[in-house]
């Protein structure tokens, strides 16, 4: 399996606080079957900024030296979560091998939990004017993408893509998470589940039982494709092109059948 995206290196945000726990991260990963992460620290989010991006090169390899030396055989890759601003199309041009995935065509987009910005849909025009590919982090986790999914069906129709966190699966999140990744996922919404790790309890790097849950779902081929077979075309920087079209929620939508008291029944 491929984990597209982990907090692993240390010190640089809210996931590994130092090497120690990066170490252990990495054998929980190795352990769940994970041969290959992207790290992928915050970036443009509050207090994590960078007067030096190449400060996530230099983590990544003292962090793929001492696995090495531990004998961690786990590929490690450089990206970003990359949180959106209102400049993001200059520093995706000054800083573009640093925000990329694994120095592809691909890029995460981060939406705030609660909001969605009325112009997202020309940033998603511009960063694919850019050449990039933008990858939405998980969609399950944003109010506006869980209450009108039909956004989020229009912007994977005009060329993005969506990651779902393996937590969402699981409840990690709460219930609304969890019911909103597996509708997405039912629509053909989600390309990519990801483990989003940040430590080695709640948010550990694991794939494999999400990856069971998805294929309860959409069955063991698809669910197996979410975690290695897609996640291979951004590490070796390919075309992806999904297997299964988007299905808008709008033609999918499930009718609650709710019987409303007399006084508000159409006469």
């Amino acid at each position: 399996m491929v984990d597209i995206h982990c907090h692993i290196l240390p010190g640089l945000d809210d996931g590994a606080q130092d090497m120690s726990e990066s170490i252990k991260m990495a054998h929980i990963a190795k352990e769940d079957g994970i041969q290959a992460i992207i790290a992928t620290p915050h970036i443009f989010r509050g207090t994590y900024n960078y007067d030096d991006l190449s400060i996530i090169e230099q983590k990544s390899i003292e962090l793929a030296a001492v696995l090495d030396r531990y004998r961690i055989d786990i590929r490690l890759f450089t990206g970003a979560e990359v949180h959106l601003s209102h400049n993001l199309i200059d520093e995706i041009r000054r800083h573009r091998e640093h925000l990329t995935l694994a120095n592809s065509s691909y890029m995460f987009v981060e939406f705030p939990s609660d909001h969605v910005f009325q112009g997202v849909k020309h940033l998603i025009f511009d960063l694919m004017s850019e050449g990039i590919t933008p990858v939405i982090a998980h969609p399950e986790r944003n109010t506006v993408f869980i209450h009108h999914p039909e956004l989020l069906f229009e912007l994977v129709t005009m060329g993005a893509l969506a990651q779902a966190n393996a937590g969402s699966f699981t409840g990690l999140y709460g219930s609304e998470s969890e019911a909103a990744v597996l509708s997405f996922l039912e629509l053909n919404l989600i390309h990519f589940i990801a483990t989003d790790g940040h430590n080695t309890r709640s948010m550990s790097p694991r794939l494999s039982e999400a990856c069971r849950k998805a294929a309860d779902l959409v069955g063991e081929e698809q669910a197996t494709a979410l975690v290695s077979d897609n996640p291979r075309h951004i590490i070796e920087n390919r075309d992806f092109f999904p297997a299964h079209e988007p299905i808008n929620p709008a033609s999918h939508e499930k009718k609650l059948k709710i019987k409303l008291p007399r006084l508000f029944r159409r006469k």
